[in-house]
């Protein structure tokens, strides 16, 4: 053993030494991208892209297809200006340029409504700024950067979401999106504009939202995040979207990343086709860590999870107005408890979890002309997950074991039209087929005692249209109105969900935005088909009635660029929630609100509402530092069958983040950056219902009190995290070793309050303890 350890010693002496020794040079990188109109996506040729704030300056002009490729750019953070005549002109800041891989840039320009005059650029453009210029209110962009650097994200954008306004999460062990108080089953992913799966290791579709995130950001591109009033062309989201975009990968240069962390370790390549040929490939392959080292050393005593996940893009240009693309992601995990490790004698519990997520497409993009373009794609996604628990005490011979069988799956056809009229007026239409295919049993064994939930199969479509405009009257005054509809085979539900909101640039520093809309949402699918059996013995399936669950949403925003890199911003919203499913017992006060599986019949006469106060200020990335503060007041409730309102599971009332961080330059010719940054969250505790006392001491069973859920008010959660960062750039080669510490403090937050049948009272659970995450990347 001792033997052993000097060796791996001496190995990472000699590793970290070639890290760290070397010469200083001036090091230099290609950053090359495409110039497009933000509207229909086509090419601009003659663009002209200048780096600022270096001597000599440098500027290249972007060919026929839009294409542009700047050699003998200095590492380190860059700037640039993009300009083209007719168009309002762009600026790009704090790119961070490492020394082994191509910079590679989208940039998107908005035709300018004063053609004639020269438009110069006075102030920085907000960088946050959603992709989908037909959103006015509650979206922004995120960017691999952020991903990567907000403490605590490990690099996931759905824990990367936690730090904007409005957003929570209830469980430190999984991927829980909780928006303004919404149940995290209510959002909508997307992935190169095909709704998938929750893209998630370890998830349940529906339910469970998983653990660890199937998303590399070796994979991701430029991608938007809404949280209300969303534009015509999503729907199925009554809470928010995800619409995630993945990267084309190098069309002229191999390039590798090697990156060995706790959660994964991982492995991408990308490059061309052909060196006259601007086809390019993506392939990210990752392997649970923990699981490599268990099969070394032993990790840990119980189980340990396990997980692997496969991701890929194909771009393949087919002349100057053509494009396809292939992509997919897939993922498997396990979780099986170590069935050695007894905690108590005699009584044996066996714990198995499986799960697969799957997901991928072919996307196609035409030009018609330089004002029109269409994008269709055909994908195929789905989820199957395996949930069995028992628990044989073998000193009462009593036996019981929960299992749940999952499996769905989505074949779907999309298109969309995109038309700008002239530089005022654009209009999007387009429509999705999805037909979907489900598995689904489950079932509770007590003793010899079998009770069936769920057993179901069979498939249903569901037919989405859109249509949405946007009118620009000025420069400074911008409306969009649409119209969204969705047709639900398994209930023959069909709704109308209109849209619209505006925009108004008040005073140069000072802009006023609202945004209404109606949207709906279906269910998970085995919650359609419950099996309820009637009083007269008959077996029916109540649940196959229910209409979608509609949300009307009311936001008003303002935004003041309070300072030169950064901006102040407000949002009040009101949500207006019908056709909830609630138990159709009076007698039971539960939800599909609260985001759980109800083995029971419901109806669709609950009501809920969601209002409340965001407040964000922050400042960009730049002169080396940034930070981000959000807070949130807001209230959720519904109403159940007894006709009372009652707090949603997830109603927190308020959250507030900080989050900072700022670079220094470092090494020989200051080539190398250390970072640092630190994140403080704070919110309103868990809920929980209280357990009828009385019930327990007459019968021994525990039964909760209905009139009285979600009553219990858990202790404020709040956490402190932080990161470290070094950024080490040698010619062809960049390593990155980064640190992450979550609850540095070892804050002991509670996750589920539980009832002790021995002390009559309710025992806390807590959540993680302080846990360090450290990973290495290498890239060449």
């Amino acid at each position: 053993m001792k033997t052993l350890k000097l060796r791996i010693s001496i190995t990472l002496g000699l590793v970290f030494a070639s890290i760290f020794l070397g010469f200083g040079q001036d090091l230099k990188q290609t950053v090359k991208g495409r110039v497009t109109d933000i509207v229909t996506g086509s090419p601009l040729m003659g663009a002209t892209i200048v780096l600022l704030n270096v001597e000599p300056q440098l500027g290249v002009v972007t060919d026929m297809q839009g294409f542009f490729s700047m050699e003998n750019v200095p590492v380190g953070r860059q700037s640039f200006s993009c300009s083209y005549l007719g168009y309002e002109d762009a600026l790009i800041s704090e790119v961070l340029v490492g020394s082994a891989k191509e910079i590679n840039l989208t940039i998107r320009l908005t035709e300018s409504l004063n053609q004639l005059e020269e438009v110069v650029i006075s102030a920085r453009k907000d960088q946050i700024k959603p992709n989908n210029k037909l959103a006015t209110v509650s979206a922004r962009s995120f960017g691999v950067e952020e991903t990567k650097r907000f403490p605590a994200s490990i690099s996931d954008p759905g824990r990367m979401a936690l730090s904007f306004a409005g957003v929570t999460n209830t469980d430190d062990t999984t991927n829980e999106i909780v928006i303004r108080g919404n149940a995290p089953n209510q959002l909508l992913w997307k992935i190169e504009g095909v709704e998938v799966p929750e893209p998630n290791h370890f998830s349940e579709e529906g339910y469970s939202p998983g653990a660890v995130s199937l998303l590399s950001t070796n994979m991701l591109g430029n991608s938007d995040f809404f949280t209300g009033a969303f534009p015509a062309e999503y729907g199925n989201a009554t809470s928010g979207v995800f619409d995630i975009r993945l990267r084309n990968g190098n069309a002229e240069n191999t390039e590798y990343a090697f990156q060995f962390g706790v959660l994964g370790t991982d492995l991408a390549i990308e490059g061309p086709f052909s060196k006259n040929y601007k086809g390019s490939y993506l392939i990210n392959y990752r392997y649970s860590t923990l699981t490599i080292l268990n099969n070394i050393i032993e990790v840990s005593e119980g189980s340990v999870p396990t997980f692997q996940d496969l991701s890929f893009k194909v771009n393949l240009p087919l002349g100057d107005k053509t494009n396809l693309s292939a992509w997919g992601i897939g993922g498997v995990s396990e979780d099986n408890q170590d069935n050695a490790e007894q905690v108590v004698p005699d009584v044996f519990e066996d714990e198995q979890f499986d799960s697969k997520t799957y997901m991928g497409g072919i996307n196609i993009k035409h030009f018609f002309s330089t004002n029109t373009s269409l994008d269709g794609a055909l994908s195929y996604s789905g989820n199957r997950s395996d949930y069995d628990f028992s628990v044989d005490n073998r000193n009462t011979n009593r036996f019981f074991r929960e299992r749940d069988i999952l499996r769905n799956s989505a074949f779907r056809l999309s298109a969309n039209l995109n038309q700008k009229f002239n530089a005022k007026t654009t209009l999007k239409t387009g429509f999705v087929y999805s037909r979907l295919d489900y598995k689904v049993l489950s079932d509770e064994t007590i003793d010899a005692a079998i009770e069936t939930l769920v057993n179901a199969d069979g498939n249903g479509t569901f037919l989405q249209f859109f249509s949405q405009a946007k009118y620009r009257f000025t420069e400074k005054f911008s409306t969009t109105f649409g119209l969204h509809a969705s047709a639900f085979s398994v209930n023959d539900d069909f709704v109308l969900e209109p849209r619209g909101g505006f925009e108004y640039r008040i005073a140069p520093k000072h802009t006023l935005s609202a945004g209404v809309g109606l949207h709906s949402r279906r269910m998970p699918l085995n919650q359609y088909f419950i099996e309820v059996e009637d009083t007269q013995g008959n077996i029916t399936t109540p649940n196959k009635e229910l209409d979608l669950m509609r949300a009307t949403h009311y936001v008003l925003g303002y935004d003041w660029r309070v300072i030169k890199n950064g901006h102040l911003k407000v949002e009040v919203y009101y949500q207006d929630l019908n056709k909830v499913a609630v138990s159709a017992d009076p007698n039971n006060t539960d939800s599909f609100l609260n985001g759980q599986f109800i083995s029971a019949g419901l109806v669709d006469s609950g009501k809920a509402r969601n209002y409340g106060l965001e407040l964000t200020l922050e400042k960009f990335f730049s002169n080396q530092y940034y930070f981000l503060v959000t807070s949130s007041l807001f209230d959720s409730q519904y109403r159940a069958a007894d006709g009372n309102w009652y707090d949603s599971r997830y109603n927190a009332q308020y959250t507030f983040n900080v989050v900072g961080g700022k670079e220094f330059k470092a090494g020989r010719n200051s080539n190398n950056i250390f970072g640092v940054n630190a994140k403080l969250l704070w919110n309103g505790g868990k809920r929980g219902t209280p357990v009828d006392l009385d019930y327990f001491d007459q019968t021994g069973n525990v039964r909760i009190l209905q009139d009285q859920r979600n009553t219990l008010e858990f202790d404020d959660y709040w956490r402190l995290d932080t990161s470290f960062s070094y950024r080490i750039n040698r010619p062809k080669v960049a390593h990155i070793i980064s640190l992450d510490i979550q609850n540095l403090t070892n804050r002991q937050n509670i996750d589920e309050m539980f009832f002790s049948t021995r002390t009559r009272t309710m025992v806390p659970e807590y959540q993680l303890e302080l846990l360090p995450l450290l990973n290495y990347r290498i890239e060449f």
